[in-house]
């Protein structure tokens, strides 16, 4: 399906479908859009990219009050990318930070393009909205006047600025503060996009990373123990690239802080007091299933009992007379507790690849756990 954004406003809340042709680019103009929309970096830290964020093709609504649009999407095909951030933490002190801010740019192929598009979406939000125009708003000296919005969201204030460059559509969303916060934020990161306008370049994968982000909390106060971005271990072992890393609030196993997710293994943090907690519960007692093996292992800055079982967790005919398939292990190390592959129920064995599979596998990880270095945001 395609996705209307922001700027195609009416479709957004009446959740209309478009055409399935629609739900990916052709790539002609798609390159711009994507050049030119806010990025991850612009914000201040604490900030993780929004699902849904993506670069998407228009395509006509098929709905008699938006004829005027069909022709224009028809006769344009337009392209456009949005992408939304989410705030996981303020830094303490800082300047007030939208729950959300949302970012888009529309390409067009022509000046002439944008100029009638911007007239069109302008008037779908007058006639299909309860958005309240407050008025233009310069973004700046030498720069294009924007078209500023009110509207509610979930109960809650939100801002949004709609403006047109050369053949470029652009909107800028902040809510989640007051009014008038909403509107200075919304000033601040328009002006940030409006540069990126002027002078495109490429939003590299590598500047939507946001899977450290929730580490960087300075309110997280347990320790982190772990392998790095990339874990590559000098041995035979090959690298695994951390997938996702989760702080804990609910859900999960039982008393577990921090959740990290590498290619093959899973790495969980307890505190003391929460691992005795997790041991004594029922998914504590089936990560010590029948058949199971231990072996004790101390290296320089802690100690492990590291288990070896089977995947299988009942036998007709006694324990195999095979070696075991798969390895997980608990360490206590800086005054925490670290779990590698726990299980999280009957039905899962986590873990798969060489270090799940064997002792050296887990000797390897806990041996090469480190603590990560706390952020350091100035005084």
């Amino acid at each position: 399906m395609g996705k209307a954004l922001v700027l195609a406003a009416a479709l957004l809340l009446l959740a209309v479908p478009t055409a399935e042709g629609a739900s990916k680019p052709n790539g002609s103009l798609r390159t711009e859009a994507l050049e030119t929309v806010l990025r991850l970096h612009d914000l201040p830290p604490g900030y993780t990219v929004g699902d849904g964020s993506e670069c998407v093709a228009y395509d006509k609504s098929e709905l008699g009050i938006l004829r005027a649009y069909d022709r224009w999407v028809a006769r344009y095909r337009p392209e456009g990318c949005e992408f939304s951030y989410e705030r996981r933490f303020r830094i303490p002190d800082s300047e007030p930070a939208p729950r959300l801010v949302k970012g888009e740019t529309i390409n067009t192929p022509s000046e002439e393009a944008a100029l009638k598009g911007s007239r069109i979406l302008l008037e779908v939000i007058a006639r299909l909205t309860s958005w309240r125009r407050m008025g233009p708003i310069s973004l700046g000296p030498a720069g294009p006047t924007a078209t500023l919005f009110h509207f509610k969201k979930d109960d809650e204030p939100a801002s949004v600025l709609v403006w047109r460059y050369g053949k470029l559509l652009a909107a800028l969303e902040a809510d989640g503060l007051t009014g008038r916060e909403n509107d200075s934020a919304v000033l601040r990161y328009a002006q940030i996009q409006q540069g990126r306008l002027e002078s495109p370049s490429p939003y590299t994968e590598a500047e939507r990373e946001d899977t450290e982000v929730v580490l960087e909390d300075p309110d997280l106060m347990l320790p982190v123990y772990w392998l790095g971005s990339t874990f590559e271990p000098r041995n035979d072992f090959p690298p695994a690239e951390l997938q996702t890393a989760t702080v804990i609030e609910k859900g999960g196993l039982p008393g577990a802080k921090i959740e990290l997710r590498y290619d093959g293994f899973n790495i969980e943090t307890w505190t003391r007091r929460s691992w005795a907690r997790f041991r004594g519960s029922f998914l504590g007692k089936i990560n010590r299933p029948p058949c199971t093996r231990t072996t004790r292992f101390e290296w320089g800055p802690g100690h492990a009992v590291i288990s070896a079982g089977y995947r299988r967790r009942t036998f007709d005919d006694g324990c195999p007379d095979y070696p075991p398939t798969r390895y997980w292990a608990f360490a206590h190390i800086g005054g925490v507790v670290i779990g590698v592959n726990q299980t999280t129920c009957r039905c899962l064995s986590p873990g798969s690849g060489p270090y799940s599979s064997s002792l050296s596998g887990m000797k390897t990880i806990l041996r090469n756990l480190v603590l990560r270095p706390k952020p350091d945001y100035g005084p």
